[in-house]
């Protein structure tokens, strides 16, 4: 999602920063500044300075520094249109009517006009289901213990039997019909081109994106026809395999774990019994983008699919995904009930959370499928098993885990440890080696290589004792900092400093709005060093650092030319970098 400069420029000057940074912790004004405890980390002396006229944050303890917009994006764990929208709404900025007027010559976002229209289904839907005519949907919810308050929770409604009342209400509305069919709320018939509703005679599950927008909807249908389940077809505003149904709520709190589980109907009896942190995928597999996401929010997940074979292989699926995105992942499997809505039912929200709490880990639940699949007490068998075993627990990269687990199987299944931890570590090994051969190199990030905080710390301190520059112009240029926001800082501020105007920081801010760029230009705005009020302390720094800066590209261009006369200037200005740092000690 793109937004122009003017509409973040607005969200910004109209989301005060002390005002938000307040809520996650307590800040007392000091001087120019605010300071308090770091929200980012524990510490018990405050080290962490917000600034009302920069509208920015530094921690002098661990780093972290933004403005407003990043702020939120760490605290929350959200992208930066997610923030926007979520500073926008506090702000009472209508961000969907300022879309529209980024379309080209006035024309409408179309982003924009499928969250209204998707709006107004739900809304529609949720009417439709309070209506006399329609009571055998109300009624099927009831039978399943969902009160009317968490109807109105989930925005739960009812696609009327009528095939095409949805799409006649849109039109009295006034949208276009190109515009509906785009949304995938509707279809067109082959025989008279006519759109009719996708939807019918369903009860409706609206899904929701992070910033609680209507962006699909899952239909089940009452009776017996089929499909059992539908859902809206991907499009603009859906993505199946990056969305996760529930997500919009469990977010909202801190959790030890996340629940994995596979329907609408389980999400809404876990979160009804108390365990808001249940999520589930939507009428596809778990996916890679489904583990980044719930990346974002916790370090561990409970797998809770339905105890059939469907599930099962679902959970095994899903479980080196996660695994490959660093979510630590356990596995509960209900014993008396195919699903958690109907575990819920017979035995209730304590003997769950039970259950939740004594998960197994993720390789107990495969070993034991795998053992599924064997005949133990003949020894042929007995062996293939525990080769593969072994081949699981070498897949493991911690070798306090495979040490662990080596101990328990060995005593589980009365192997020699020392012969099975052999066995594990072959496989170890040569799993390293298909890692290692696949390994693309790393791409240097900075062209300044180690000197990023070197070069952070000089434009730093030339920020805040801008005296300190008529010393050193002569011997210093942007070419000598890493491309792009280093050498625009660094030209700023030399900008700044001979025209004596401040620096545009709202450029900054606009700019390089990704986490890491506001946690250097935090560095750069906020970061002052209270040991370089001592003058000579700061021409110390400056002379090292316009030094090391000068002799790392002197040495990288005396690698690239052969011109002799090129050769001997160079030398000339090492020898002169020489005497500087006398001359600049001693003036």
């Amino acid at each position: 999602m793109y937004y122009s400069d003017e509409i973040i420029d607005e969200i910004r000057q109209r989301s005060d920063i002390i005002s938000i940074i307040s809520e996650y912790t307590a800040l007392t004004k000091k001087g120019h500044s605010h300071t308090g405890l770091c929200p980012f980390h524990h510490e018990k002396t405050p080290s962490f300075s917000v600034s009302e006229d920069k509208q920015m944050y530094y921690c002098f303890g661990c780093g972290a520094g933004g403005n407003v917009i990043t702020f939120v994006m760490q605290k929350e764990n959200m992208t930066f249109p997610e923030a926007l929208q979520f500073l926008a709404e506090r702000a009472h900025i209508d961000l969907d009517a300022a879309e529209k007027m980024q379309g080209q010559n006035g024309g409408v976002n179309k982003k924009a006009l499928h969250l209204e229209i998707y709006k107004k289904a739900a809304r529609f839907y949720y009417y439709s289901l309070q209506l006399k005519e329609n009571e055998q949907a109300l009624e099927y919810f009831h039978k399943r213990g969902i009160t009317s308050d968490v109807i109105k929770h989930f925005g739960l409604g009812y696609a009327p039997a009528k095939y095409n009342i949805l799409y006649q209400n849109m039109k009295r509305e006034g949208y276009e019909d190109e515009d509906l069919l785009e949304t995938g709320l509707f279809l067109k018939s082959k025989k008279n081109g006519m759109l009719f509703d996708r939807f019918s005679d369903r009860v409706m599950f609206p899904i929701f994106n992070l910033n609680k927008k209507v962006i699909a909807f899952g239909g089940r249908i009452l009776g017996e026809g089929q499909p059992k389940y539908l859902n809206s077809p991907e499009s603009l505003l859906f993505d199946k395999s990056r969305t996760l149904y529930g997500l919009h709520i469990a977010r909202n709190e801190k959790h030890p774990y996340y629940i994995l589980v596979e329907g609408y109907m389980d999400v809404i009896a876990m979160h009804v019994a108390g365990f808001t942190q249940t999520v589930a995928s939507l009428g596809t597999a778990f996916t890679d983008g489904h583990a980044k996401l719930l990346k974002r929010y916790t370090q561990q997940v409970v797998i809770l699919y339905d105890n059939d074979g469907a599930g099962k292989k679902a959970a095994l699926r899903a479980i080196p995904i996660l695994r490959s995105n660093g979510i630590n992942v356990k596995v509960l499997q209900l014993t008396d009930a195919k699903d958690p809505d109907e575990f819920l039912k017979k035995h209730g929200a304590d003997e769950m959370k039970k259950l939740l709490d004594e998960a197994e880990s993720h390789i107990w639940f495969r070993i034991k499928e795998i053992e599924s699949t064997y005949h133990l007490e003949l020894p042929d068998e007995k062996v293939k098993f525990l080769q593969e075993v072994a081949k699981l627990i070498g897949s493991l990269e911690s070798s306090i885990e495979q040490s662990i687990y080596s101990e328990e199987i060995s005593q589980k299944y009365q192997i020699n440890q020392d012969a099975l931890q052999a066995e594990v570590k072959k496989y170890y090994q040569s799993e390293a080696k298909s890692i290692q051969a696949v390994k693309a190199p790393k791409v240097q990030e900075s062209l300044g290589g180690g000197t990023l905080p070197m070069q952070l710390e000089f434009l730093c301190t030339l920020y805040n004792y801008p005296f300190a520059y008529g010393y050193i112009k002569g011997y210093i240029g942007t070419n000598l900092f890493d491309e792009g926001l280093i050498q625009e800082l660094a030209s700023a501020i030399f900008e700044s400093i001979e025209k004596s105007t401040p620096v545009d920081i709202d450029y900054f801010n606009n700019r390089y709005p990704e986490i890491k760029d506001q946690k250097i230009i935090s560095t750069v705005f906020m970061k002052k060093d209270e040991r370089y009020d001592e003058n000579d302390l700061i021409r110390k720094m400056l002379t090292e650092t316009i030094k090391r800066l000068n002799m790392i590209h002197i040495e990288k261009t005396l690698k690239m030319t052969s011109d002799i006369t090129e050769v001997q200037r160079l030398l000339m200005r090492k020898k002169a970098l020489d005497k500087l740092n006398i001359e600049f000690i001693n003036g």
